[in-house]
Parts: structure tokens; sequence; C-alpha cells
């Protein structure tokens, strides 16, 4: 049905994700504000000191969960980068940030929590909305990798790295707007 239609129903349920990943973040920090010196990184540095192998397998969950971006980037063509770079940097970056540092805060109050600290961020009657909201998550997030695929095919296709395939543009006034069947 085209990524434009797609996007225009996939985007508020994704702004309400993030806000609620804030919200519960925030929560947390609120009780142990002293987690924001986690910000500092000299914690990272002396960690990568003292242990070196776990700091390197800590890095490599970093690089994986980045690699994530990939898609955003290769996407690049619907959007532009302004308004990805506003939205990153104003929106998601500081909504998982802040999400991050509430389960560390938790944890800190509630070391038995670390056996899934995302959900027991939540009160227990919110619980079940919150699976239900990030499994919609997932497979938005899904379906944002397989739109990136596209631009990726697409963008093969015109370097002439992929053999021509069929696009379809499903809008007149945005090229980045492609179907491929």
């Amino acid at each position: 049905i085209g990524t434009e239609k797609v996007g225009r129903l996939f985007g508020p349920i994704m702004a309400v994700y993030f806000v609620v990943l804030a919200v519960m973040g925030v929560a947390h920090i609120v009780a142990r504000p002293d987690i924001l010196f986690a910000l500092n990184p000299v914690y990272a540095v002396r960690f990568a000191m003292n242990d070196g192998g776990l700091a390197f397998l800590a890095l490599g969950s970093v690089v994986l969960a980045v690699t994530g971006a990939e898609a955003l980037y290769a996407d690049m063509g619907h959007f532009g980068r302004k308004p990805i770079s506003y939205a990153w940097l104003g929106f998601v970056l500081p909504a998982l940030m802040l999400n991050y540092l509430g389960q560390g805060a938790m944890l800190l109050e509630q070391p038995q929590a670390a056996e899934n600290p995302f959900f027991l961020m939540a009160p227990e009657d919110w619980r079940l909305p919150l699976v239900i909201l990030a499994t919609l998550a997932t497979v938005i997030a899904s379906q944002a990798v397989i739109t990136g695929a596209y631009s990726v095919v697409q963008q093969a296709v015109q370097l002439g790295l992929m053999p021509r395939i069929r696009i379809t543009h499903t809008s007149a006034s945005e090229a980045g707007q492609i179907y491929i069947p």
C-alpha cells in the first residue's frame, strides 16, 4: 500500500512508544537521581581499564544496537537528513537514554529486577499494555527494516550493482516512496 500510508499509521504508535519509554525512565530517575553520574565518560574509561574483556563484550552489544540505525539512514530518501536528525537527536535518543538510565536507577533500588528490567519498570497493572505496545513497536521496527531494504535495493539497481527490477513509485511528490512487488 506504499510506505507513506504505512508511515501515517505507524508514526503515532512509535511516538507513543518513545514517550512511554521516557516517562518510565524519568519515574525511576526521580527516585535515584544519582544515576545521572553514569553519563560521565570517566566511568566507561575505568570500566575498560579494569575489565577489558567484559568492556569489549559490552561495546559489542552497543555496536549491535546501533547497527539497527542503518535502516534509518538507508531510508533517508523518504524524509531527508534534517528531519531524521531532529527526530533522532531531539526525540528518540533522549527517550532511549532516559529509559536506560531509569532501568539503571531501578536496578540500584531493586537488584532482583535484573531478570527483566524493562518490563519491571512499569507498574504491574500497566505491564500487559506495555507488552502490547512493545510488540507493536517491534513489528513496526521490522517493517522499517524492510522499507530500508527496499531503499537499498533501489539504490543498488540505480548504481548497476543489481539487475533491473520493477520498482513502483507510490507518491508523485516523494521520490523515496517506493514499493517493490
